[in-house]
């Protein structure tokens, strides 16, 4: 009897270690997939996208991709001022991206840095994960 319990056991112990290390490799395989995503989307960089935002970049931390922006300074406070309004604005826009929302499938996070042209002040960060985004509708996806 203490054949079969040994190896039993053995098996039990054995079953976290095998969860644990699918896990860290789903990590790495996302970590690996969000560099190579911040790669690409950093050639021709840093861009104006309007006279007011240059997108100076992304990087990676972990499983967060961040998008990093520069701003004028008067556009910085006005960003302060209402700054639900620019997360709705953000998170709605993140929501439409149809790969970001693959990436936040997978476990990302898309994160945005905004910080103010000339002296990096910080002006506002925003996060994002796929339950910030509504749901699509049956409906939806047949469009």
């Amino acid at each position: 009897m203490l054949r079969r319990i040994v190896p039993s056991l053995a098996l039990l112990l054995a079953l976290p270690f095998s969860a644990a290390q699918a896990a860290s490799l789903k990590d790495f395989e996302l970590n690996k997939m969000l560099k190579d995503v911040a790669e690409e989307s950093n050639v021709g960089l840093p861009r104006e996208l309007d006279e007011n935002i240059l997108d100076v970049g992304y990087t990676v931390e972990g499983s967060e991709l961040i998008d990093h922006l520069s701003v004028q300074s008067d556009y910085a406070q006005n960003m302060r001022d209402n700054a639900k309004a620019v997360y709705l604005q953000l998170g709605a826009s993140v929501c439409r991206n149809a790969n970001y929302r693959k990436l936040m499938a997978r476990g990302a996070v898309m994160r945005y840095e905004f910080t103010e042209n000339k002296s990096n002040r910080p002006v506002t960060s925003a996060r994002f994960v796929e339950s910030d985004c509504p749901k699509e509708t049956a409906a939806k996806k047949k469009k």
